[in-house]
C-alpha cells in the first residue's frame, strides 16, 4: 500500500514539473529564466487587447503604450524590457499615465492562435516590417483618442533613460486634450476636400526621397527630420492653411506640434498619412 502511495506522489509531482507556465498578464511576456523580468518586480498590468486598452486609456484619459517584441528569440526586446520597462522609474510613471498593451511574437512559446492572428494585425496597423524576423522592438504611443504620437523600432542595450525622456515627452495624462488645441485630425475625405483648395497648403514632411517616389498634388516637401526644418518651417506664411502629412501619422504629428510651437494657429494631420491616401484610392503625382 505505501509503495503505491509512494508512486502516485512520484507521479504527481513529475506531471507538475511538466505543465506549461502559465501566462501572466503582469508583464509582457519576456524569456523564462536568469534573464527574464518577472512580473513581481514592477506589478504593471500588460493588456493583450488594444480595444480593451483603447476604452480604458479613455475613461482614464492616458496614453496607451504598445510593445511589439520577440520575447523568446530577441534579445535587443528581452534587454529593454529589463532595463526599461522593469525599472521603478517607468512604474511611477506608467501608473500614472499609461495604458500597457503587449504584442508579442514567440517563435517557440505557446501562443493561442486568435491572439496570434490579432498581433499580426496591429503589425500591419502600425506599418512594422512584414519580415517575421523584423521589426522588434518597436514602441508605439497612442493618446487617450486612439491616435499615434510616438513610435520608434530598435533598442541600444543601456538607452533605457533616452527612452524613458522620449516617452514622457510623448505620454500622459490627457495627451488628447493637449493635441487638440494645437492642430485637428483628419480622415482622408475631408483632407481631399481641403487640400482641394487651392488657397490651403499641402505640407509633406517625408524625406525627399519618399517625395519623388509619388506624391499629392501641389504638395511642398519639407523633411521633419532635417536638421533645417524649423529654419524652414518659420519662413512658411502662419496665415495659411496647412494640411501636414508623412507616411504613416508619426511624423506629421510631430511635425504639427513643432509648428505649432511656431505659432503656426491653423494645423490639420492626416493620421493615417499618404499610404491612407493611396489605400483610399486617391490621386498621386511624380
Amino acid at each position: 500500500m505505501s509503495s503505491l502511495m509512494l508512486v502516485i506522489i512520484l507521479s504527481g509531482s513529475l506531471g507538475a514539473a511538466e505543465a506549461p507556465p502559465p501566462q501572466d498578464s503582469a508583464s509582457p511576456s519576456a524569456v523564462r529564466g536568469s534573464s527574464s523580468v518577472q512580473p513581481a518586480q514592477t506589478g504593471l498590468g500588460w493588456l493583450t487587447d488594444l480595444q480593451q486598452a483603447e476604452a480604458q486609456a479613455k475613461s482614464e484619459r492616458k496614453s496607451i503604450l504598445l510593445f511589439f517584441h520577440g520575447s523568446d528569440w530577441c534579445p535587443p526586446c528581452v534587454e529593454m524590457q529589463r532595463e526599461v520597462f522593469a525599472s521603478p522609474h517607468f512604474a511611477e510613471f506608467a501608473r500614472k499615465g499609461l495604458v500597457l498593451v503587449d504584442v508579442d511574437f514567440p517563435a517557440n512559446l505557446k501562443q493561442d492562435k486568435a491572439l496570434r492572428q490579432a498581433n499580426l494585425a496591429l503589425k500591419e496597423k502600425f506599418n512594422l516590417s512584414k519580415e517575421s524576423a523584423e521589426g522588434f522592438p518597436t514602441i508605439v504611443v497612442l493618446d487617450d483618442e486612439g491616435h499615434t504620437v510616438f513610435q520608434e523600432t530598435g533598442y541600444a542595450a543601456g538607452s533605457s533613460a533616452e527612452v524613458l525622456a522620449k516617452l514622457q515627452r510623448h505620454a500622459g495624462t490627457g495627451a488628447s486634450a493637449s493635441r487638440s488645441s494645437a492642430f485637428r485630425d483628419l480622415s482622408v475625405e475631408e483632407f481631399a476636400q481641403m487640400a482641394a483648395d487651392k488657397h490651403n497648403v499641402i505640407l509633406d514632411v517625408r524625406t525627399p526621397g519618399e517625395f519623388n517616389a509619388g506624391h499629392i498634388a501641389a504638395a511642398i516637401n519639407l523633411d521633419v527630420n532635417a536638421s533645417d526644418f524649423p529654419q524652414k518651417a518659420a519662413a512658411l506664411d502662419k496665415s495659411m492653411v496647412f494640411l501636414v502629412h508623412c507616411a504613416s501619422g508619426v511624423r506629421s504629428v510631430r511635425a504639427c506640434e513643432q509648428l505649432s510651437r511656431l505659432d503656426f494657429p491653423k494645423l490639420y494631420n492626416l493620421p493615417g498619412g499618404f499610404k491612407a491616401w493611396v489605400k483610399a484610392g486617391k490621386p498621386v503625382e511624380k
